[in-house]
């Protein structure tokens, strides 16, 4: 582990340290809890965007492809 410094407010401190207390684990695993599930989050939430760009972006060229789908799967298989 990396150790690391960061400055609170105070009362955002307390708040920490109380919710630490109720779920009893230390400031720091609180932290860094907090941290992986925001950074997992970001992170689903750009896979979304870049799987929305995606979107429309490529033309198989057949215009029946969503209605026989299979027909074609099957040829391919």
């Amino acid at each position: 582990m990396i150790r690391t410094q960061i400055q609170l407010e105070a009362d955002t401190y307390s708040q920490l340290k109380t919710s630490a207390s109720k779920l009893g684990c230390s400031i720091s695993e609180l932290v860094r809890r907090s941290l992986k599930s925001t950074l997992t989050q970001e992170n689903a939430g750009s896979t979304l965007a870049n799987s929305l760009k995606a979107i429309g972006r490529y033309r198989s060229g057949l215009g029946d492809l969503a209605k026989n789908h299979d027909s074609y799967l099957t040829d391919e298989w």
